[in-house]
This record gives structure tokens, C-alpha cells and sequence, in this order.
């Protein structure tokens, strides 16, 4: 079992833009799925080839007194750009994922997320 703990996450409001000519993933979306991929890949040893689940907590930013911020996203804001940017390193792709479970964490200086993918047992 291994959990990473991951930068927090844009908001998937900011995560995509479009426009008259198509619809394209932001700069800032580009830079946190590098972060992420490299933070995974240096986490766990390889992919999962099977259905998954992923476990998540969002942990708030923490104000200088160490309470969580007043001001976090939505839960379901953040595990859209998580699930995208951990394909490739956590699991091919994320029609794998059959089960999420998300929640809020602890607050932490700066935010994070905290993943853990499982595999689904066939039968299961």
C-alpha cells in the first residue's frame, strides 16, 4: 500500500478552456500533471493493468495558526485534473478507475492531495 502525497490541485474550473477553435488543457493544468507524473513515477514501481480504485483526501491549505483555510475547492473539483494527470504512471488510463472514494484531510501548509490506487480483486 502506498499512499503520495501530491501537490494540491487546480481547480478543474481552471483546468480546461474553450475557445471557437477546440477545447485545450491549460498551462497551469500542464504543469501540475509534470509535477504529478514525476512525483508518482518516483513513488511506485510500476502501473496497474486492471480495474482500480482511488482513495483520496484533500488536504485544505493551513493558515499560519495551523487551522485549515476557510477557502478550499470543491472535492469534486480536484479529483477530475488528480485522476488525469496520475494516467500513464498509476494506471494506463482512467476508465481503470471502478471506485473513488475522496474526503477531507488535514490541513497542511500549502495543500496537498494524498492518493492511494488499489486494484479490484476480479469477482470483486
Amino acid at each position: 500500500m502506498t499512499i503520495i502525497t501530491l501537490p494540491y490541485p487546480p481547480s478543474a474550473n481552471r483546468y480546461l478552456r474553450h475557445t471557437a477553435r477546440g477545447t485545450y488543457r491549460t498551462a497551469e493544468a500542464d504543469r501540475y500533471c509534470a509535477a504529478v507524473q514525476q512525483i508518482a513515477a518516483a513513488s511506485v514501481a510500476g502501473k496497474h493493468a486492471g480495474r482500480v480504485s482511488l482513495l483520496a483526501k484533500l488536504h485544505p491549505k493551513a493558515t499560519k495558526t495551523g487551522v485549515a483555510s476557510k477557502t478550499r475547492m470543491d472535492l469534486d473539483n480536484c479529483i477530475k485534473v488528480a485522476c488525469d494527470a496520475l494516467q500513464g504512471v498509476l494506471y494506463d488510463n482512467d476508465r481503470q478507475i471502478e471506485r473513488i472514494s475522496i474526503e477531507i484531510g488535514a490541513p497542511m501548509c500549502g495543500g496537498a492531495l494524498s492518493v492511494e490506487v488499489l486494484a479490484i480483486a476480479d469477482g470483486a
